[in-house]
């Protein structure tokens, strides 16, 4: 049994569609359209580094 069989036959598209949904900001965007738990845990994510960068630039200032 040859190795080629079992993998899938994949599809080249030159869709500009195809193109802008391989972008990991579309993905992103599109798995927190869909779950909330996600949703708060990027918004937290967000507000823990901008928080870090304050303290950095306070630290680096002072």
């Amino acid at each position: 049994m040859s190795k080629n069989n079992c993998k899938p036959v994949l599809k080249e598209s030159s869709d500009v569609l195809d193109l802008i949904r391989m972008q990991t900001g579309v993905g992103l965007i599109d798995s927190v359209s869909g779950s909330r738990a996600l949703t708060a845990m990027v918004i937290l994510g967000i507000i823990l580094f901008s928080a870090f960068c304050y303290f950095l630039y306070k630290m680096a200032g002072a």
